[in-house]
């Protein structure tokens, strides 16, 4: 009987600290990703320089996972100071002559001696989230006054002005997702989400008039709107992506067998249309599996943010959400017409270690949510 209750005990202790479907959605995402992008990359020229590259960044992001995992991430909100800092660095260190590296069209990479290393805005990603937690949660629930929002926004603002000197449309648009959903958690009245939007269009509306972006983001805003607009450039990428995805049918043509990525009409196939892959050869059921383990993490997710002991933790959780959703959505989108171009990674399914690594470590953070959610 003692050695019964005993048992008990132990389970119900690492069910405490060890959030199992968490973990369990996590590695399916990593396990399904792994063998598309060695699909992806069959036949490429270094195809298999790259598999290599992403199971390593897959185990240099265990660590990252763990190390926030036993951290507690309260203690998190007495190095705001030193977070920012390290964030606004992050932001601006591809454009410090000698660290910048360029691909496609952004310098948005750290280089050490010319060797693309990482892609900096992606830790800056869980930092902003962090800091933001932070910021919100000392309004304790109610954001009942504009001055609270616009202090909020101001963060917003520093993080978008530096990322599109780089310039990356993209990630400035998954910083303004992640910004509104912590707002909304955090209490923010109804009336100032209004105006926070109406901000939002006025300021894409002010950085197209000022040509603020670069030519070939331009071209693919527009061609969003206008798909016949540019055939063979900006529009050429969407065309194929969807063929790609029609082409599948219901059980797609086979693992390694897709006409559209072996004859290398999809672009960037392995990391940005990685899910026009999947589409080809999966079809319509594997486009549906990973839907549905989409769906599951982000659930449980939710479950974490709303069992969490405090604002704080619950908000962090909430910008990981939030930072999921918007990537799931816009790179799925855009491979389908639904959304426009960006060059959005789909969260542990692109080809990346840098994107790898950082939802890694979001797990961590979940967990360390998760199993301090008593105050232990």
């Amino acid at each position: 009987m003692a050695r019964s209750r005993t048992h008990k005990s132990t389970s119900r202790r690492f069910f405490d600290v060890v959030h199992v479907p968490l973990l369990l959605w996590a590695l399916a995402l990593v396990a399904y990703g792994s063998v598309m992008v060695a699909s992806a990359t069959l036949g490429m020229d270094g195809g298999e320089g790259m598999l290599l590259r992403h199971a390593v960044g897959i185990g240099v992001g265990l660590v990252p996972l763990a190390l926030a995992w036993a951290y507690d991430y309260t203690r998190l909100r007495g190095w705001q100071g030193p977070l920012i800092a390290l964030g606004a660095f992050l932001l601006l260190s591809p454009r410090i002559p000698g660290l910048g590296y360029t691909a496609g069209g952004a310098t948005s990479w750290l280089a050490v001696f010319g060797v693309r290393l990482f892609q900096p805005s992606e830790p800056a990603k869980l930092i902003f989230i962090v800091v933001v937690a932070a910021v919100i949660s000392s309004f304790k629930g109610r954001m009942d006054k504009p001055a609270e929002v616009f202090k909020v926004m101001a963060y917003l603002a520093a993080a978008l002005v530096l990322i599109l000197l780089q310039p990356d449309l993209g990630t400035g648009l998954v910083f303004i997702a992640i910004t509104f959903v912590m707002l909304i958690v955090g209490g923010m009245k109804g009336r100032y989400f209004a105006y926070a939007v109406l901000v939002a269009v006025l300021a894409t509306a002010a950085v197209l008039q000022f040509g603020l972006l670069a030519d070939y983001q331009e071209d693919r805003l527009l061609v969003f709107v206008e798909p016949e607009r540019d055939p063979t450039g900006a529009g050429y990428n969407l065309a194929q992506s969807k063929i790609a995805i029609g082409s599948g049918g219901l059980a797609g043509k086979g693992l390694g067998a897709g006409t559209q990525s072996n004859l290398h009409f999809i672009p960037a196939r392995h990391t940005d249309f990685i899910f026009a892959v999947l589409g080809e050869e999966l079809g319509f059921l594997g486009a549906v599996l990973l839907l549905g383990l989409f769906l599951a993490l982000l659930v449980t997710a939710l479950a974490i943010s709303t069992s969490s002991r405090d604002l704080y933790g619950a908000l962090i959780s909430a910008g990981i959400i939030g930072m999921w959703l918007f990537q799931i959505l816009e790179n799925i989108g855009m491979t389908v017409g639904m959304m426009p171009i960006t060059g959005i990674p789909l969260p542990f399914m692109s080809f990346g270690s840098s994107s790898m690594v950082t939802n890694l470590a979001a797990v961590g953070l979940l967990l360390s949510v998760w199993s301090r959610r008593y105050g232990t």
